[in-house]
């Protein structure tokens, strides 16, 4: 048996638990999380997802990233932080990001946390998921994904257009 995640109705409830592998259907809707990690200089971990991805290879992403299991949406962000990036920082909720088809029938919320410069030093990608990870400033990848959206993921669009329409400092300061 495959990996279970949780399914959920149009408006986010939950249904219950189905196998990752009939998601790629694009029938059914899954919740994910997702990590605006900063740095003390206020740059934004990104990570460039690995070519064997099923959902979008190749394209720059949140620095985690998971789908839900059967569990919350803040202990799938506790769970996926250690395992794609080997560290643990304190983090707190920021949006949800409606449902958008284009994601493959997903609901995201958003998350922020602020590693310290001794846990920039401990991030550990983990391969399966990440080819490579880089930090940058957030005026930067904004323009980045106006100017070149397709290499970037759908929900990483989304957000980082959330916080510059609201204004970002709302949100880390």
């Amino acid at each position: 048996m495959g990996e279970l995640i949780s399914e959920v109705d149009k408006n986010d409830n939950f249904l219950g638990l189905r196998e990752r592998e009939e998601f790629y259907s694009g029938k059914h809707i899954h919740r994910a999380a997702h990590l605006i990690l900063l740095n003390p200089e206020n740059k934004m971990l990104i990570q460039k997802r690995s070519p064997k991805k099923r959902w979008y290879p190749g394209r720059y992403t949140y620095s985690v990233s998971g789908t839900v299991a059967d569990e919350s949406y803040e202990a799938c962000m506790e769970r996926e932080m250690l395992e794609e990036i080997g560290i643990s920082v304190p983090f707190r909720k920021l949006f949800k990001i409606p449902c958008i088809f284009e994601n493959k029938g997903a609901f995201h919320t958003v998350f922020s946390g602020l590693c310290s410069e001794k846990t920039v030093n401990l991030i550990r990608p983990d391969p399966e998921e990440a080819m490579s990870v880089e930090w940058v400033e957030l005026e930067e990848l904004h323009g980045t994904i106006k100017a070149e959206p397709e290499k970037y993921t759908p929900s990483l669009r989304e957000g980082i257009q959330k916080i510059f329409q609201e204004g970002y400092w709302k949100y880390f300061f």
